[in-house]
């Protein structure tokens, strides 16, 4: 039995990956060019119907970040944390 493609893929966390190719799923879901997309995205070209479905996917993509966000970068508290052998100042 041949097995069928799965539409869905693990959610990558890295903001990057979930960025790679969105030109190309925007142009897949309205059958266009990935490069008119570009065009769109960037200003050169006007259409309401990329520029909705852009703002879609960009959606999507930042709730996925939000949701599978690992924190790299930053403490327990939100905030950014300092490299490694800095020890903060007190006086």
């Amino acid at each position: 039995m041949a097995r069928l493609k799965s539409e869905h893929t693990a959610t990558p966390t890295n903001l990057a990956s979930l960025i790679r190719g969105l030109y190309g799923r925007v142009a897949r879901q309205l059958k266009v060019d990935p490069s008119y997309v570009s065009r769109v995205a960037r200003g050169e070209r006007q259409s309401d119907v990329i520029e909705a479905s852009l703002e879609r996917e960009l959606k999507r993509i930042m709730s996925m970040v939000g949701k599978n966000h690992n924190g790299a970068g930053r403490n327990h508290h939100g905030k950014p944390s300092r490299p490694k052998g800095k020890k903060k100042k007190v006086m």
